[in-house]
């Protein structure tokens, strides 16, 4: 769960009332990361010339559970987090940052963008403290700060940022890329988020049968958390969107990141994925 934004210090004028680009949080899962299609990395390129500024957030469970089964380091989950010790602190970073948040950096830049690797430990972006002593180093967010960000909207350099976190004494914490999206997301007043997976949506089971839920308001989505319809790292993902459209978010977008050209699709208004806003703008 994201800390409440009155308890979220930011920066002082970081973003300007009146700037022209609107703010856009896209969340890579780390299962379709090795599967994002060209069409993604082209869809960047049209929100900048839309007028949209791109922040990327990105995960990695995937290979770094792959690094940790071929150091015979056992993953253990509670709750759809990451029990994280020193050892499995160690391989989240190397993975995170040398390996997927460099991947995404070079398909940006060979899509004919510009982009800048970070992680939540650069110049202290993401201050943290212990989410819960069971889960080792594991963070909660506690402060966010993005000095960059408006160079880096000047210049059109999409961030792209691995969730770690840190603290005061130079402790570095495993966040969840969902939270971390989200927080960025409601401190730098962004307009959407996009969170991309390998699923199509939020879907409903149905006598066997998954059907996909295009529509969603926080009501509904209480109501299939009292079904139990959600496992696993979909808790952490819905539980997050809960309180982005609480902290004044318009719309999150839960989609098959895999698919080509899918930003495009939405903007182009077709039935893709699921669609979270508020009941009242329903």
């Amino acid at each position: 769960m994201i800390t409440s934004r009155s308890t979220l210090p930011i920066e002082p004028n970081l973003v300007q009332k009146n700037q022209a680009k609107k703010l856009i949080v896209i969340k890579i899962g780390g299962s379709i990361l090795a599967d994002l299609p060209d069409g993604f990395f082209q869809d960047l390129q049209y929100l900048l010339k839309n007028d949209w500024f791109p922040i990327i957030v990105h995960g990695g469970g995937p290979a770094i559970t792959t690094m940790l089964d071929r150091l015979g380091i056992n993953a253990r989950f509670v709750n759809g987090l990451r029990v994280t010790d020193e050892q499995t602190l160690e391989v989240v970073q190397m993975i995170l940052n040398g390996k997927e948040n460099s991947e995404l950096v070079k398909r940006i830049q060979k899509a004919g963008g510009k982009a800048l690797g970070l992680s939540g430990i650069d110049d202290q972006m993401i201050l943290a403290e212990p989410l819960n002593p069971a889960l080792g180093y594991v963070g909660k967010i506690t402060k966010i700060s993005f000095p960059l960000l408006k160079f880096l909207l000047a210049e059109n350099i999409i961030p792209v940022i691995s969730p770690l976190g840190i603290d005061q004494n130079g402790q570095v914490y495993n966040i969840n890329a969902d939270t971390v999206a989200e927080a960025i997301a409601i401190e730098l007043q962004a307009k959407k988020i996009f969170l991309l997976s390998d699923i199509p949506g939020i879907y409903q089971n149905n006598q066997g049968q998954k059907k996909i839920l295009h529509l969603l308001t926080p009501e509904d989505i209480e109501q299939l958390k009292a079904e139990q319809q959600f496992f696993g790292g979909m808790l952490p993902k819905v539980d997050a969107c809960l309180q982005c459209l609480q902290e004044g978010i318009e719309e999150i977008y839960i989609l098959d990141g895999r698919e080509e050209e899918v930003i495009s699709k939405v903007f182009a208004k077709q039935l893709i994925g699921t669609r979270i806003l508020r009941a009242e703008v329903v």
